[in-house]
């Protein structure tokens, strides 16, 4: 993948904080959906972007639809990341601020009955 590829992607302010989520560890579509306050069409058009581009995958799990990014991770993506959430910026601080709401909906997940895949939770249930 050619650095221009990169750039164009995370160019994009929804598809740098999906890359940021998902540094994390894997989500449901519908966690993506509901961090970004994004549409179910408007975030499939970005997740498809990326994973043409071969930044992330997906892996359907019953009715769920779970996506991660490719490991190792891109080094110019990492770079980029960590530059960003240590930065001081209207779009770095909405980056920080989602990684909070990540860890809010995992934990609440976490603390509910759900049949979320285990890939995104590990051994406690969520979505």
């Amino acid at each position: 993948m050619e650095a221009s590829d990169i750039y164009k992607c995370i160019a994009d302010p929804q598809r740098l904080r999906i890359i940021n989520l998902l540094n994390e560890g894997p989500l449901c579509v519908c966690h993506l959906q509901e961090i970004l306050d994004a549409t179910q069409v408007k975030m499939s058009k970005q997740l498809a972007s990326m994973k043409q581009l071969g930044l992330i995958q997906s892996q359907r799990e019953g009715t769920w639809m779970i996506y991660s990014l490719i490991q190792p991770i891109n080094g110019l993506i990492q770079a980029n990341l960590d530059h960003l959430l240590g930065a001081s910026c209207a779009e770095c601080n909405q980056l920080q601020q989602d990684l909070i709401t990540r860890q809010k909906i995992v934990d609440a997940l976490a603390k509910s009955d759900s049949d979320c895949p285990k890939s995104v939770c590990g051994d406690t249930a969520c979505c």
